[in-house]
């Protein structure tokens, strides 16, 4: 998937991504930003991303990558 970062808090642990093409947005938790490498999400930022469904948590996006 391709999206656009909406928001995120780092300190409350957690950021929205908007998909492309939808108003549809995912949860971000800074645990899958930090495993991709990635020391923060800026609003606006396009990243590549799959999406996992867990119970407790809903959607959200892992595997992240940056896009230029």
């Amino acid at each position: 998937m391709i999206g656009v970062v909406k928001s995120y808090d780092r300190r409350r642990g957690v950021g929205e991504v908007t998909l492309d093409r939808s108003d549809d947005a995912i949860l971000v938790y800074v645990a899958e930003v930090e495993r991709a490498g990635l020391a923060t999400l800026t609003p606006g930022d396009r990243l590549s991303f799959d999406i996992k469904a867990g119970r407790a948590l809903g959607r959200f996006a892992i595997n992240l990558a940056p896009l230029q």
